[in-house]
């Protein structure tokens, strides 16, 4: 998750400011754009945060933008983008990688940073020096003259960027991984959560989501979590749950002790002091070690992620790509793939990103680490619309990440609230009333959420969607902190699609 993206957010924001950007052209350019903010997770002292902008006016080749924090916070560490600070005013500059931002293209960053007392969002934000308008201002770019000859041929589509709509029936393409994320699942039902389907008769929540429509269940490992659950003996004993009802087995590996996301990827206690030889021994040894122990007690994983949300990389500091250096990285996933070919050549190997929001993004990442050699099966994104903006943005990304690369494409992560309620102590992550433009925080709004997200994704190429934690309403003791999980909340309880009693809501299903 993202996430955030992503520790389990303990609350996020969002603010669509206005803000000019300045084209490359001259002063008769037309300019302006939007600014998301989001806050993707927040824990005591510190922070995640994404930022997309979006260029409503005339292509520019760079950008910099400048906001003032209210509050005092301070940025403390930024990815896909330069990020310094003075006093209270924060500036951003592109990467390398993606300065140049089309008409109608959005590009995002993100960052970490650390607050006191509060932890208000910024309310106003300049582009390459114009400041925030929420409008165009300049005239539009001129129209290009006609073609002198007879009949002006009609230019290709771009593939990188196709906008179906979604559609409420399939068109020919399918989606065979229909998957759930269920890692706080067993932890729920040791604690004696029941769970009731659409009419309101208790059943194993497993059977309940093939019933309707899922056949592939995510499981989370963290090396050695401080809870004792999302462990390799806990991700052990409940594959024999997943297998035995015949729902198949992604086994998603943080390499590490905790949340691995976007914003922070710490390293597993025990490999703390280790460099990046041991590192690829360490990434080895414990895939192999996991993926042989699964095997030998018949329960295969029929695939693996080797990471989650890697967006920068993956065991900080060794495994991060700085200043474009994909090496270490590099390094580390063909570790975790050789050790899952060799425990098992048929288990499909998944490189996660949480890119869905931006094309260039994403090519900067898969374009590293295939140029350094990296082999990978499936390519996974996670979307999240109040995240990662429009889902023909996403299709854009899904149809260009699979032709690009030749390889096939899954959303790894999605969700959406179904009510703005929050059902324990914890402040939901989400909790505005139409997170999304069409789609109400509502049960009928969830499933059409999830119907196009499904929709949109097949049409664009995926093979597979799976939703995160649909089965984590709050019980006590079951919170998002592995450290503290009887002491913290959920924040995710209202994107879970079993309300805070442990009913279906009847308008969410998986369609092939």
């Amino acid at each position: 998750m993202k996430r955030r993206s992503l520790a389990l957010p303990l609350c996020a924001a969002v603010l669509l400011a206005g803000a000019g950007a300045v084209a490359a052209s001259p002063a008769s350019a037309a300019s302006g754009c939007s600014v998301t903010y989001a806050v993707s997770s927040e824990w005591p002292g510190g922070f995640g945060a994404n930022v997309t902008i979006d260029n409503l006016g005339d292509p520019i080749t760079s950008w910099t933008l400048t906001w003032s924090y209210p509050a005092g916070q301070q940025v403390t560490q930024a990815w896909n983008a330069t990020v310094t600070q003075s006093g209270l005013q924060v500036t951003a500059t592109n990467a390398g990688y993606n300065g140049s931002v089309g008409t109608g293209g959005s590009v995002s960053f993100g960052f970490n940073g650390s607050w006191s007392g509060s932890n208000p969002v910024p309310t106003a934000f300049t582009l390459n020096g114009t400041p925030c308008t929420g409008g165009v201002s300049g005239p539009p770019s001129p129209t290009p003259s006609p073609s002198p000859s007879a009949v002006s041929p009609t230019p290709s589509p771009s593939p990188a960027r196709p906008s179906p709509s979604p559609s409420p029936s399939p068109t020919g393409k399918r989606l065979t991984m229909l998957g759930a994320d269920v890692s706080t699942l067993q932890r729920a039902a040791d604690l004696g959560a029941k769970y009731y389907d659409a009419s309101g008769a208790q059943r194993d929540p497993l059977d309940i989501l093939k019933g309707i429509g899922a056949n592939y269940v995510r499981l989370r490992i963290w090396n050695n979590p401080v809870s004792g659950y999302n462990n390799k003996a806990k991700v052990l004993q409940y594959a024999r749950t997943v297998k035995a009802k015949g729902l198949k087995l992604l086994v998603d590996f943080h390499y590490s002790d905790t949340w691995a996301d976007p914003g922070k990827q710490y390293k597993p206690a025990a490999w703390a002091s280790h460099g990046i030889g041991q590192l690829q021994t360490d990434v080895y040894n414990y895939t192999y070690d996991v993926c042989s122990s699964l095997k030998a007690q018949g329960t295969t994983p029929d695939s693996v992620q080797i990471g989650n949300e890697i967006n920068v990389g993956m065991l900080w500091n060794d495994g991060k790509v700085v200043d474009n250096d994909f090496t270490n990285l590099s390094l580390l996933l063909k570790a975790g793939y050789n050790a899952t070919k060799a425990c098992n050549s048929g288990t499909q190997v998944i490189i996660h990103t949480a890119d869905a929001d931006s094309d260039a993004n994403a090519r900067w990442f898969y374009d590293g680490i295939r140029a350094k050699g990296v082999p990978w099966d499936i390519t996974g994104l996670s979307y999240y619309c109040y995240w990662h903006g429009t889902m023909s943005t996403m299709a854009g990304v899904v149809a260009d990440m699979k032709s690009r690369y030749g390889k096939d494409v899954i959303l790894a992560e999605t969700a959406y609230p179904y009510t703005t309620a929050n059902a324990d102590g914890t402040p939901n992550v989400i909790s505005s009333s139409q997170p999304c433009s069409g789609y109400q925080a509502t049960p009928a709004g969830q499933g059409a959420n999830f119907t196009a997200v499904q929709n949109t994704a097949r049409d664009a190429g995926a093979i597979g969607v799976f939703y995160w934690e649909p089965t984590w309403y709050a019980v006590p003791g079951n919170g998002w902190d592995p450290a503290d999980i009887n002491g913290s909340g959920d924040g995710w309880d209202n994107q879970a699609i079993f309300d805070r009693n442990g009913r279906l809501n009847p308008n969410v299903r998986w369609t092939p």
